[in-house]
C-alpha cells in the first residue's frame, strides 16, 4: 500500500502519468468515441439528418408518375403490388415498434420475441405464389394487430372515437 502511495505521489510531483504495475492499461478511444465523448449529439443529428432526406427523397418521387409495364399482365402486376404492399407493412411494423420502444410503449423483451422474417427485406417480387402472399399476409396480420392495438388503444381514449383505427 505504501509503494502504491510513493508511486501515485512521485508521478504527481514529476507531472507524467504512471501506471501502476498490474493495472490494466487505459483503453484508447476510437475516434467514434472521442467524437462522442466531445459531443453526445453528433450522430444523433447526423441519423437524424438522414431520415429527413430519406422523407424528402420520398416526396421527390412523389412528384413524378409510376411507371408501368404494359407489357405486364394484371395477375403479374397484382403479384407484384401485394408482394410490395407486405414488404412495406412489414418495414413500417420496425418502425412502429422502435417508436413504441422509445415512447416505454412496448418492453424490450417483447420487441425481441418477434421474429422478423428474412423476406421482408429481399426486393419485391412478381415470382411469389399466391399461397406464399397469403402466408406472408397472415404474419403481417398477428404482428401488426399486437403492435398497432397499443397506438389505437391510446387514440379510441384520447379522441373519444371507439372506430379509431377502423380502416375498410
Amino acid at each position: 500500500m505504501m509503494r502504491k502511495l510513493v508511486v501515485a505521489t512521485a508521478c504527481l510531483v514529476v507531472g507524467s502519468s504512471c501506471v501502476t504495475p498490474g493495472a490494466p492499461k487505459p483503453a484508447k478511444l476510437s475516434a467514434a468515441e472521442q467524437a462522442f465523448e466531445e459531443d453526445p449529439s453528433t450522430f444523433g443529428i447526423d441519423s437524424e439528418r438522414w431520415s429527413m432526406i430519406i422523407d424528402r427523397s420520398h416526396e421527390g418521387l412523389n412528384l413524378v408518375e409510376a411507371r408501368s409495364d404494359p407489357d405486364r399482365d394484371a395477375r403479374t402486376e397484382w403479384l407484384l403490388r401485394t408482394d410490395r404492399a407486405l414488404k412495406e407493412d412489414a418495414l413500417s411494423l420496425v418502425l412502429l415498434r422502435n417508436r413504441l420502444l422509445a415512447m416505454g410503449l412496448l418492453n424490450k423483451q417483447d420487441a425481441e420475441a418477434i421474429d422478423w422474417p428474412r423476406w421482408m427485406f429481399d426486393p419485391p417480387s412478381s415470382e411469389e405464389t399466391p399461397d406464399t402472399l397469403e402466408a406472408r399476409l397472415q404474419w403481417v396480420s398477428a404482428e401488426a394487430e399486437k403492435l398497432t392495438e397499443i397506438g389505437c388503444e391510446i387514440g379510441r381514449k384520447k379522441s373519444d372515437e371507439p372506430l379509431f383505427c377502423s380502416v375498410e
